[in-house]
């Protein structure tokens, strides 16, 4: 066994290659958890579930770090599932642990915060998850399946979340889009609906954190965000309306219906970095301040490749914004890359400031 130290606990996982273990511990995964632990210490649930445990080293940093009164974590592994009691007792804390496959357990509990970090997809733990969450509770999501989300298998997307993925330079954010529409018509077949609150996507997962609201007006109300993302591959241009023919090109487009509000909650956000910053995850901290000055829309421009697509010579990203500002078109940087900005600026216009 190889002893690990993460956070404020100590675990055991077995020794070896990450994919050859017996129980499955990711490394690389700890920015990830550590945000969670703030999240969780901001949101203060009282029954919190991780459902798909592996090593347990997330729920159990949510009992030590975040002060949960009552975590349950589960794995459908029977060698996990005593790895986790084990590593439970090392920490000397006492929490719920189950071997069931997680769709069963939460088909038969009910929760205020949910997480759901599968490996791969977590679109078969939607369903369970939307009828065991309680009203005003949490979800936190994460998934790895991003081929299926940066459009290279489409027909993946589709089958899995419903909706059609393209393949486009803000495909990170449409990805997210795609898993907060999925949660979202989850939910509403047992009347309770997705705010998100807190989303990201980083090196080789997307994750998504948000607010549970029980009632038909609030499910209708916020299907009522959803929206179209129009693309056309030829050129560039994409609107966030149906368009069948792009206006520049006239070329075909292609398009995808997605959740099309905001997805980074200020306020959320702000409270989220405060309390990562007092537990001493500054990088965390500094990376949830950027997603908490994220542009209401719900895709961006990445310069290079509109200068591609535009046969343009590229030139430097401040210099676009103070011209795109100038013309008075609000402009960040975008979270999702370093060469992308978000901007008010209709693409014609963002083209004309990149001459």
């Amino acid at each position: 066994m190889e002893k690990i130290k993460e956070g404020k606990v100590g675990i055991e996982v077995p020794e070896g290659r990450i994919y050859d273990k017996d129980v499955f511990y990711n490394p690389k995964m700890k920015f990830d958890r550590s945000l969670s632990v703030a999240v969780a210490s901001v949101v203060g649930p009282d029954k919190l579930c991780d459902a798909l445990s592996a090593s347990g080293i997330r729920g159990i940093r949510y009992k030590e770090e975040a002060g949960v009164p009552e975590v349950w974590l589960n794995d459908a592994n029977e060698q996990a599932a005593n790895l986790i009691k084990e590593n439970l007792d090392k920490n000397g804390l006492d929490c719920e642990v189950r071997n069931q496959d997680a769709a069963v357990l939460l088909r038969n509990e009910d929760f205020d915060f949910i997480d759901l970090d599968p490996f791969g997809s977590p679109a078969g733990f939607l369903d369970a998850a939307a009828s065991s969450i309680r009203r005003r509770g949490f979800l936190g999501i994460t998934a790895t399946d991003t081929s299926s989300f940066f459009g290279t298998y489409p027909r993946v997307s589709r089958r899995r979340y419903g909706r059609k993925s393209m393949n486009t330079d803000y495909n990170k954010e449409l990805g997210l889009r795609i898993l907060v529409s999925a949660t979202i018509e989850s939910l509403g077949r047992y009347k309770k609906t997705f705010y998100p609150r807190l989303c990201y996507f980083k090196e080789h997962y997307a994750r998504i954190v948000g607010e549970v609201v029980e009632g038909a007006r609030e499910v209708q109300d916020n299907f009522g965000k959803f929206g179209y993302i129009s693309h056309c591959f030829s050129c560039g241009w994409r609107d966030d309306e149906l368009v069948m023919e792009c206006p520049l090109c006239s070329n075909r487009t292609e398009y995808t219906e997605v959740y099309s509000a905001r997805l980074n909650n200020t306020s959320f956000c702000k409270n989220v970095a405060e309390s990562a910053r007092n537990m001493g995850f500054y990088e965390e901290s500094r990376y949830v301040d950027k997603l908490a000055e994220d542009m209401d829309m719900p895709y961006h421009y990445d310069l290079h490749y509109i200068a591609k697509k535009q046969g343009l010579e590229l030139k430097k990203t401040e210099k676009i914004i103070d011209r795109l500002e100038k013309n008075g078109y609000d402009t960040v940087r975008s979270i999702y890359s370093p060469t992308a900005v978000k901007s008010r600026a209709p693409f014609q216009e963002l083209a004309r400031s990149m001459e």
